[in-house]
């Protein structure tokens, strides 16, 4: 059943693309609420989908063409092809983003960032937040490299 479920996931990016053309052809301003996602997840907290990076990947305990991981929807291409399609027929100062990404469970060292948390006593939700914050800056960077 998974081929069927990918190729669901695969086949959205092209009538999101659709979509995007038609409303930026308007002519009027347009903003975009941006994230990923995936049926078969369950890396939010939340208990959503959805609301995931553009560089996630979604890990299953069973392999799928030599991998254990599943593509997103979009991913970094996918991103980069929605914001070129509304750029396209639209002037960008029309065009306004905001990227919503649910915190991962991942950690990282604080390092060059520790004078952020200097105040916090639980340094392991440090790392959490710090793991949190690098998600948010390398999306953004995708977003504004685009």
């Amino acid at each position: 059943r998974i081929e069927g479920v990918q190729g669901a996931v695969e086949s959205a990016l092209p009538e999101v693309l659709s979509v995007v053309r038609q409303l930026a052809a308007l002519g009027k301003p347009l903003h975009f609420h941006l994230h990923d996602g995936h049926p078969l997840s369950i890396l939010s907290h939340f208990g959503v989908s959805d609301h995931l990076s553009f560089l996630e990947k979604v890990p299953v305990p069973f392999l799928f063409k030599g991998r254990r991981e599943l593509d997103t929807m979009f991913g970094p291409q996918g991103l980069a092809d929605i914001i070129a399609a509304a750029g396209a027929s639209l002037d960008p100062e029309l065009l306004t983003f905001t990227l919503e990404i649910h915190p991962g469970g991942g950690r990282l060292p604080l390092g060059d960032a520790s004078y952020l948390f200097s105040h916090w006593q639980d340094k392991g939700n440090a790392e959490k937040m710090n793991f949190w914050l690098d998600v948010l800056v390398k999306n953004a960077d995708l977003l504004v490299r685009h």
